[in-house]
């Protein structure tokens, strides 16, 4: 609804405001609807938490409260008259998702009487933002993040493999359950609920496909060898006790006693390092946004990151600084020995600025970041700046380039 409309209909009311008479009948609700009147439509019966609305009917001024199931709303009695009110739905106000007994009900209450008005308020459909390990081997726990994660009637996994044990929290933001086995099966996981559906931003499962950079395995057992490691630059290791949860080899970084403003990558287990490789992509990708793709991989720490940046490289000309402690509760990051899938969102590397990685424009396409047909050349490098690093034992595995929108 533009500005416009909205105060001609304030206007109206206002008018109407100033001419109402006494009222000694009880109120009469006959129709609740939006501002805008291209959308009063007459069937409007329900609506979100936090919506601004229009109800309308007769007797209805001296309004003293107005609940929405229970919950008491604000307003504003200038828009309060013998036929009209304008107020907004409180965005805590209960419903079906939080309250399976929830009346759905706006109950009016005046200085002549009262009155119940039958309406719903509806919750928002899922969304997923995060999973926490899209690479979970089968029977670990898994955790999904995200909004509106309520109502859930069963969780798909790929292969057609439906879920529906899990636990959710009384706030909507998070599932946890159990990896089923996946097989060899790869895809988007899918939340079917109540008020709509989820997918995930990118497929589980996704370890030996053509997305996969590398997944450091050559020949070891555990998964298909998808292998582009440059033998140089971290341990490679399938030593399933060191970090335990991941299929084939992986790599570790370990270092320490590094002191501030050192950007000797190549030192002392300082970074990873892998030959370019063509990818599933053709040549077609280059035109593509570069927001519509994500490096994804899993990452685990056998000691808290407090200091440090990894510089993520693709190509010769971008970077992302991954230093997930900066934003970390109390500058920590852990994972609690326990591996976890990182996204990195494409657009979100960035060219240098000043001599400093990381820290320029934004890649826009995909042709700023990959080389000719869609070969990938990607690198990561440790480096400190203003803090020094005293210990860091971190391992990485599986990294993938996918499509996520």
């Amino acid at each position: 609804m533009t500005k416009h409309i909205l105060i001609a209909v304030m206007c109206c009311l206002l008018f109407a405001f100033c001419k109402k008479d006494e009222v000694s009948a009880p109120p009469v609700v006959s129709s609740v609807s939006l501002l805008d009147p291209a959308k009063q439509d007459s069937t409007f019966k329900e609506t979100l938490p936090g919506t601004l609305i229009l109800i309308s009917g007769n007797n209805l001024g001296g309004i003293v409260n107005i609940y929405f199931n229970g919950q008491t709303a604000y307003f504003n009695p200038t828009y309060n008259t013998n036929t009209h009110l304008i107020v907004t739905i409180p965005s805590t106000a209960p419903t079906e998702a939080t309250d399976p007994n929830v009346p759905n009900t706006i109950r009016i209450v005046t200085t002549h009487g009262e009155t119940s008005y039958s309406f719903v308020l509806t919750i928002p459909p899922p969304a997923i933002e995060s999973i926490s390990n899209e690479n979970a081997l089968p029977g670990d726990s898994l955790i999904i993040w995200g909004s509106s994660l309520w109502l859930i009637d069963k969780i798909i996994f790929p292969g057609g493999r439906e879920v529906t044990s899990f636990n959710t929290d009384a706030r909507g933001y998070r599932v946890g359950l159990i990896m089923p086995d996946l097989g060899t099966d790869t895809g988007r996981l899918i939340i079917q609920a109540k008020y709509g559906t989820a997918k995930s931003d990118g497929p589980l499962n996704d370890h030996q496909s053509g997305d996969v950079i590398s997944n450091l395995t050559n020949g070891e057992a555990g998964e298909q060898s998808v292998f582009n490691w440059a033998w140089w630059g971290a341990n490679r290791t399938n030593d399933a006790g060191l970090f335990p949860g991941t299929r084939g080899a992986y790599l570790q970084n370990i270092f320490g006693g590094v002191g501030a403003n050192n950007g000797a990558w190549w030192d002392g287990n300082r970074s990873g390092n892998f030959t370019e490789v063509k990818t599933i992509f053709d040549a077609s990708i280059m035109t593509k946004q570069a927001s519509d793709y994500a490096l994804k991989f899993e990452i685990n720490t056998k000691e808290p990151w407090t200091a440090g940046i990894n510089v993520l490289r693709l190509g010769d000309s971008y970077a992302y600084r991954f230093m997930p402690w900066a934003s970390a509760t109390g500058g920590v990051f852990d994972t609690d020995d326990k591996w976890q899938t990182v996204t990195v969102r494409l657009s979100d590397f960035k060219k240098a600025d000043s001599g400093k990685e990381g820290t320029g424009a934004n890649a826009a396409t995909m042709a700023d970041l990959l080389k000719a047909d869609g070969v990938v050349a990607f690198t990561y490098r440790y480096i400190t700046e203003d803090k020094a690093v005293d210990v860091h034992n971190t391992a990485y595995d599986n990294f993938r380039i996918v499509k996520i929108k």
